[in-house]
This record gives C-alpha cells, structure tokens and sequence, in this order.
C-alpha cells in the first residue's frame, strides 16, 4: 500500500526549491490529492489503521490539510476538506493489522453466547485505540477549526 514517502518537513528542507509562498501552498495541495487518491483506492470506514499504511507521514498530511483549508476561500470547500482531514484520525501508530470499530454481523443461529469468546487483550487494544481515535479526533478538530477561522476571517478582493 505505501508509496514513496513524502514528508511535509522534506518540503521545508527544501525551501530553496520552493522559492515562495505558491510553491508551498502547491506542495500542501499536491499532499492533499494524494491522501485522497489513497481514499479513493482503499476503504476505511469502520477501520483503525496503523500510519504505516499511509503514503506519507501523518503529521504531513495534517500539516498540508491546515494550509490548505486556511487558504479556501468558499466554505463548503473548507467544510469538506475539514470533514476529509478528519479522517486522518483513523490512522494511530503501532495498531498494526487494521482494526474493525463497527459491530460484526453475526451468523444466523448463532447466539451471543458462543464458545468462541473474544480475546481480552483484542479488546483492551480495540478500547485503548477507541479512546485514542476520540482525542485525536478533537485534536485535529481544534487544528482545521483553527485553520478554517483563519480562512473565514481574510478579505478577499478581485482584481
């Protein structure tokens, strides 16, 4: 699953190559487009996944979703991208196989009380990882909020 590595702070190690402010801001885009190309190719709803599974380091993405989302100026698009950045919330260090969050279908005739109990470990690990995808989901609320107020605050004018 994992690309090249793009890292958001190879882009600021390279800021003789990004001569300006266009420059950056295209590299945040071009991160953006690519965490949702990675969307695209793969289903996470309902999944923890380790960030190793990324195409670029997290904070990269997180990094390149706050410039761009302070940067948009229509709403709905800033909503969207928030929305989008959110999702990144899925991705925590160390969960290695993914995880599935959402309840399982069980078999026809089967009953609640089968033999085939869960692990207590899986469930002290699926519990922590929980608790972990609720803060950073506030995090990275607190970071595109923060970014989306700075969009909604500039003065845009048309030449």
């Amino acid at each position: 699953m994992r690309q090249s590595p793009v890292h958001w702070e190879d882009i600021a190690d390279n800021s003789a190559r990004l001569s300006s402010d266009a420059d950056v801001l295209e590299a945040a885009h071009h991160l953006v487009d690519v965490y949702l190309a990675f969307l695209r190719e793969h289903e996470i709803t309902g999944c923890m996944l380790d960030t190793c599974e990324l195409p670029a380091a997290k904070e990269s993405f997180v990094n390149a979703f706050r410039v761009v989302i302070a940067t948009e100026n229509r709403p709905n698009m800033r909503a969207l991208l928030v929305k989008t950045g959110l999702t990144l919330a899925q991705f925590q260090d160390n969960i290695g196989e993914p995880l599935t969050v959402q309840p399982e279908a069980r078999p026809a005739g089967r009953s609640s009380t089968s033999r085939n109990r869960a692990d207590p470990a899986r469930i002290r690990k699926i519990n922590r990882a929980i608790v972990e995808l609720g803060q950073e989901q506030l995090r990275l609320g607190h970071v595109f909020e923060t970014a989306a107020k700075i969009a909604g605050g500039k003065l845009f004018h048309h030449a």
